[in-house]
């Protein structure tokens, strides 16, 4: 009887040995078979890295690139057993950081090849400011303020929480005079507040001004798009990827604010901020 216990038990073990080493095998296939197809298929989700065009007095920021992480996708996907495109992780293809590399030059545009624009507002008063600040938040979209030194003081609070909200500051100087002390004041005030650049703003090349921002390590923008009647008339003409419009806060954009941000949101740009449209 005891032999025969040991018999079933020898047996037991054995058809239980079999069953695992074929469930192990099923899962190891299956796990080949996936990263297989991850592996197959990676090359249908990269995105080029995009190269900055560059001039001899301007420039416009290039894009880094994304691949997919087989390893991070893989360990991701395997938990399901199958392939979902959800699930993929990717990694940066970086390009070189041009812009830093080069601050003696306009930036006149973002890239071109991504749908993005940024809206640029030339703040004197904040008597429209609170209207167009409602209405971003409202929308959900973050813009670019180019403030001048006695603005800030007045409202240095108003401005360290737009910067928190994730819009950027620009820096107009006083009365747009780089050569003044308020200057270097009003852009120390816009790095401690948290912003990782600083900004310098002209209509029409000025050497003078480009030559002043580069020794603070600052960029001068150059706006794609300079608007200060009819704004949204004139946005709608001249709408383009990349662009990086700017528009005197007046009445007029008051009313038309609204309407200028639900037109580019209809043609499928995304707005952003200065910091996020020239980040490559």
């Amino acid at each position: 009887m005891k032999q025969g216990f040991q018999i079933l038990g020898i047996i037991t073990l054995l058809v239980g040995s079999f069953w695992y080493s074929k469930e192990v095998d099923t899962v190891a296939k299956l796990s080949d078979d996936l990263l297989n197809e991850i592996k197959l298929k990676a090359p249908n989700y990269k995105k080029e890295a995009v190269l900055p065009i560059m001039t001899k007095e301007t420039i416009i920021p290039g894009i880094n690139g994304q691949e997919v992480d087989i390893n991070k996708s893989y360990n991701a996907m395997r938990e399901i057993g199958y392939f979902d495109e959800k699930m993929i992780k990717y990694k940066d293809i970086k390009i070189k950081d041009e812009l830093k590399e080069n601050q003696d030059k306009y930036i006149i545009s973002g890239n071109k090849k991504a749908k993005k624009v940024a809206l640029i507002f030339k703040v004197t008063d904040n008597h429209n400011l609170n209207k167009i600040i409602r209405v971003l938040k409202k929308e959900k979209v973050t813009g670019t303020f180019f403030i001048e030194s006695d603005f800030l003081e007045k409202n240095y609070l108003l401005v360290a929480n737009l910067i928190k909200a994730g819009h950027t500051i620009g820096n107009l100087s006083k009365n747009e005079d780089y050569n003044h002390p308020d200057f270097i004041w009003l852009k120390t005030v816009i790095l401690n507040a948290g912003q990782h650049n600083n900004y310098c703003y002209t209509k029409i090349k000025n050497k003078k001004i480009l030559d002043i921002c580069q020794k603070q390590k600052s960029y001068t923008i150059i706006p794609t798009i300079v608007i200060k009647d009819r704004p949204y008339f004139k946005v709608k003409k001249a709408l383009k990827n990349g662009a990086l419009i700017s528009i005197d806060t007046s009445f007029k954009l008051n009313n038309e604010i609204t309407p200028i941000i639900d037109y580019i949101k209809s043609k499928g740009y995304k707005i952003v901020s200065l910091e996020k449209e020239l980040q490559e």
